[in-house]
């Protein structure tokens, strides 16, 4: 009986840049834009597709979180 193959996961190349993303708006701003523009060249149902698009809600999820958080800072400042 034959194992299966492990499925290749995507990960990013550093979740340093990650931790650092998430709090400064504007780079998950500049990441989406750019995740946007990958996906028009990805060939739809394809796994990079599916993955980008994903990686691209996480994103938008995490940049609404942190809206509200960062407009309220700017406020005090």
């Amino acid at each position: 009986m034959q194992r299966r193959k492990e499925r290749l996961t995507i990960k990013s190349p550093g979740d340093d840049d990650q931790t650092r993303q998430r709090h400064d708006p504007q780079e998950l701003k500049i990441y989406i834009k750019q995740l946007s523009k990958a996906l028009k060249f990805l060939p739809l149902g394809s796994r990079a597709y599916y993955a980008v698009t994903g990686e691209l809600l996480r994103a938008n999820t995490q940049l609404k979180a942190l809206v509200p958080t960062g407009s309220a800072m700017k406020g005090e400042h």
